[in-house]
């Protein structure tokens, strides 16, 4: 039974980390440039980030956030976030030059920006709450939420090194004129992600006017 339920939160933990965002919109930005250390250390911000929405919610503390005031403030700054991103993944596909060499994206700061995405994300909050919610449902509690909690970040870990391992032995095959079209693919997408965000905080933002 326990094997089962470590089981399933790994393949959950794998399928949350693996769904389609801007975190792994940025870790494939920054892989092709910079190799598999800093895709993994975007991926492995984002799952610290991710960790503190997973404490909040399930020690309760998801009271506070159900404030109207703190939704739209997570809101704005996870939106304005990612759209600053897009705007410097836009700015480099078009501005840098096609040497991996002369590449204007900072190595510094990966882990960093994995922990703001995890954190703005408004998704996560939620996620947590209704995952955690359903868990104690169930009747798994104490030691079993927490074997629970590991298991799915075990899962999500395991996409992060996956990612890392791609880019360690797959970066080689993807030419530097690509660099270009990848950055303006994921500018694109950050974007989206960004303006999707900020236009469904704006209904709570009307309602405070």
């Amino acid at each position: 039974m326990q094997g089962a339920m470590i089981a399933t939160a790994i393949g959950l933990g794998v399928a949350y980390a693996a769904a389609p965002g801007a975190v792994n919109t940025e870790a494939v930005r920054r892989g092709v440039v910079h190799g598999a250390r800093s895709a993994f250390l975007v991926e492995a911000g984002s799952l610290f980030g991710d960790s503190l929405w997973a404490v909040l919610a399930l020690t309760g503390v998801t009271v506070f956030a159900q404030h109207l005031a703190v939704q739209i403030l997570l809101g704005i700054a996870g939106g304005c976030f990612l759209l600053r991103m897009s705007w410097l993944a836009l700015h480099e596909a078009i501005t840098q030059h096609v040497t991996v060499e002369k590449s204007p994206i900072s190595k510094r700061g990966d882990f960093a920006t994995g922990i703001v995405f995890g954190v703005a994300n408004p998704v996560g909050l939620a996620f947590w709450s209704g995952l955690g919610g359903s868990i104690v449902a169930s009747g798994v509690v104490g030691v079993g939420l927490v074997i629970f909690v590991c298991g799915f970040f075990v899962g999500a870990l395991l996409w992060s090194i996956g990612v890392a391992i791609v880019f360690r032995w797959g970066r080689r095959w993807i030419r530097p004129a690509l660099f270009r079209w990848i950055d303006a693919l994921c500018g694109l997408v950050l974007g989206y992600f960004g303006v999707r965000i900020l236009w469904t905080t704006l209904p709570d933002v009307l309602k405070l006017i």
